[in-house]
């Protein structure tokens, strides 16, 4: 049972992540578990964990439905990202870790290559070389407080979907962003890389918003 249900959660999250189901859409148990061939329990299960993972929402007469972000969440996202991951950075580059540079050069040499290969799997690939680097520099930071409120954020609905709405340019542009902070962290200035972190993800959380009109458009 706990593997059908494990496949099932993890198809109905590539589904949502990629926009297969449109915000709001009603994911209905007895519909996906017939499409899928399996029983409805396994089904069940898949659907709670999309709501504890806040990719779907489930209310009384509703049933459960994809999570609709609002420009205020995504806005109130991304501006406690910069706040939090930019005081990650800072420490991150204070201790001036070389080790922790070439982790970060090393993840960057990697999303070049997934960029440049292209294919269906690009931004299901990029997206997790790209929580591998922020989380090497969360961990680098040394402070498990920071580490508790910012974890969840990283893997946030809106900030995994990013990449599957990215253009080309946006890609490579986020990569720039990527070196500018390893960069910063292999000279130990905390505060290049404070400030790298948070042009970052201003910058993300435009794109995102500009990109998410046009998907939904």
């Amino acid at each position: 049972m706990a593997v059908a249900s494990d496949s099932a959660y993890e198809l109905l999250k590539q589904r949502v992540i990629a926009g297969t189901y449109a915000p709001g859409a009603q994911l209905k148990e007895e519909h996906i578990a017939r499409e899928l061939d399996i029983s409805r329990t396994p089904i069940r299960a898949a659907l709670k964990r999309l709501v504890q993972d806040g990719l779907a929402t489930a209310d009384v007469g509703r049933g459960v439905r994809v999570a609709e972000w609002t420009e205020i969440d995504i806005q109130e996202t991304y501006e406690l990202r910069g706040l939090l991951e930019g005081h990650a950075a800072e420490l991150a580059a204070r201790r001036g870790s070389t080790a922790l540079a070439d982790r970060l050069d090393e993840l960057n040499e990697q999303m070049e290559q997934v960029i440049a290969g292209g294919g269906d799997a690009m931004a299901e690939r990029l997206q997790d070389i790209n929580a591998l680097f922020h989380r090497a520099i969360l961990e680098a930071s040394g402070s498990p407080r920071l580490r508790a409120m910012l974890v969840g954020l990283i893997d946030m609905p809106i900030v995994i979907r990013s990449y599957f709405i990215s253009t080309p340019k946006d890609l490579v542009q986020s990569l720039h962003h990527h070196r500018d902070l390893a960069a910063a962290v292999r000279m130990g200035e905390p505060e290049l890389a404070r400030q790298a972190m948070q042009l970052h993800l201003r910058v993300a959380a435009h794109r995102f918003k500009l990109r998410r009109s046009e998907f939904s458009g």
